[in-house]
C-alpha cells in the first residue's frame, strides 16, 4: 500500500473516531442540531426513541423526545465509548462500539445506567465523514426515565420513618391514655379525625363531637359509684402503610380494691385505624369492646344500645 493510502486511511479512521466524540457531546449537552449534523443527508437513526431519516427528522425526534422539560427531569450523565472497531472501504465505512451512559446514584457514587452497542454505516459525503445509518441498541440498565433503583440510603430514610411512626403512633395511644384518665373529653375527641368512626359496646359514634359526648356519658355514669381508674394499653401491634396505619391493642382498666390492692375493672381489644394528618397521626376508626366482664349498659337511660361491629367478635 501506499504512503498516501497509508496516511489516507488513519486520517479517515480518526476522523470517524472524531464524529463519535462530537456525538457524545451534542448528546449529552442537548445539542441537537449539532448531533444531527453527523448524519448523511439521507443518514437513517434507528434507536427506541423511533426511526427518522435526514438530519431534520432526526433532530426533530430528539427535540421531541429529549427537549427541555424532559431533560430537566433527567439525570445529569455522560456518554462514553469503548472498543471501537471501524473497518474502511474507500468512500464507505462500518463501526461499531460499545456505549456507557454514565451518572451518579443518590449517594453520589459513579454508575452505569446504560450499556449498549451502536452499529454504524458511514458513507463520505461532500468530502467529509458522515453517518449513513446508526442503530442504537441497549444491552443492558434501565431508561434514564425510569425511577432511580432504591439505595442504601433510601432504604434507611424508609426504616427510620416507619419507626417514627410506629413511635409517633404509640405516643397517640399513650396521649389517649391520658386524657381518658384525666377526663379531657375534648382533648380526648381531638385525637380523632373528623370523619373517624368510635365503635364498642357503648354503641357507634361519628366525629369528635359525638365521641366527646359518649365518653362524657359513660364517666359520668361511672364516677357516680367507683373511684377514677388508670387506662392501660398492651401489647399493641402497629402496622404503617404510608399514610394509613392498622393498630390492634389489649386494654384495661385498673382502680384501687377493697383491700387498697389494685384490680382489673375491666379487659377488653381495640381494631384501630389511623391515618397521617397535618397535625399528625390521627385515629381515623377504633373499636373498643370490653371481654372481662362483658359490660352490658343497655339499661343505662343516657347510654344509646351497644352496637356490635360485623368485623369483632366477642371472645373470639
Amino acid at each position: 500500500m501506499a504512503d498516501a493510502d497509508r496516511i489516507q486511511q488513519l486520517e479517515d479512521r480518526e476522523a470517524i473516531r472524531r464524529i463519535f466524540v462530537d456525538y457524545a457531546t451534542y448528546l449529552d449537552s442537548g445539542n441537537h442540531a449539532g448531533y444531527a449534523s453527523l448524519f448523511a443527508s439521507d443518514g437513517v437513526l434507528v434507536a427506541q426513541l423511533g426511526e427518522a431519516v435526514g438530519p431534520a427528522a432526526i433532530e426533530k425526534i430528539l427535540d421531541e423526545a429529549l427537549g427541555p422539560q424532559v431533560r430537566g427531569h433527567l439525570p445529569k450523565a455522560i456518554h462514553v465509548m469503548n472498543n471501537q472497531r471501524i473497518e474502511l472501504d474507500g468512500d464507505r465505512a462500518t463501526t461499531e462500539v460499545i456505549w456507557f451512559y454514565l451518572t451518579t446514584d443518590p449517594d453520589t457514587v459513579p454508575t452505569v445506567l446504560q450499556a449498549g452497542r451502536y452499529v454504524d454505516d458511514l458513507v463520505r459525503e461532500n468530502g467529509e465523514w458522515k453517518i449513513a445509518r446508526h442503530d442504537i441498541s441497549r444491552i443492558m440498565g434501565r431508561s434514564p426515565m425510569d425511577p432511580p433503583p432504591p439505595t442504601r440510603l433510601d432504604d434507611l430514610a424508609r426504616r427510620v420513618q416507619r419507626l417514627e411512626d410506629v413511635d409517633a403512633i404509640w405516643r397517640l395511644f399513650m396521649t389517649y391514655k391520658q386524657h381518658l384518665d384525666q377526663r379531657d373529653f375534648k382533648a380526648y375527641a381531638s385525637l380523632f379525625t373528623d370523619d373517624a368512626e368510635w365503635i364498642g359496646n357503648l354503641g357507634k359514634v361519628v366525629g369528635p363531637q359525638q365521641i366527646e359526648e359518649l365518653l362524657a356519658q359513660t364517666l359520668e355514669v361511672w364516677d357516680s359509684d367507683r373511684e377514677r381508674t388508670h387506662h392501660l394499653v398492651l401489647n399493641p401491634v402497629i402496622d404503617v402503610d404510608g399514610d394509613t396505619a392498622t393498630a390492634t391493642s389489649n386494654w384495661g382498666y385498673v382502680t384501687r380494691g377493697d383491700d387498697d390492692a389494685p384490680v382489673f375493672l375491666m379487659l377488653g381489644r381495640y381494631l384501630d385505624q389511623l391515618r397521617r394528618t397535618p397535625d399528625g397521626w390521627r385515629f381515623s376508626r377504633r373499636v373498643a369492646y370490653s371481654d372481662v366482664p362483658y359490660i352490658d349498659l343497655t339499661n343505662v337511660k343516657s347510654h344509646p344500645a351497644p352496637y356490635v361491629d360485623p368485623q369483632y367478635v366477642l371472645g373470639s
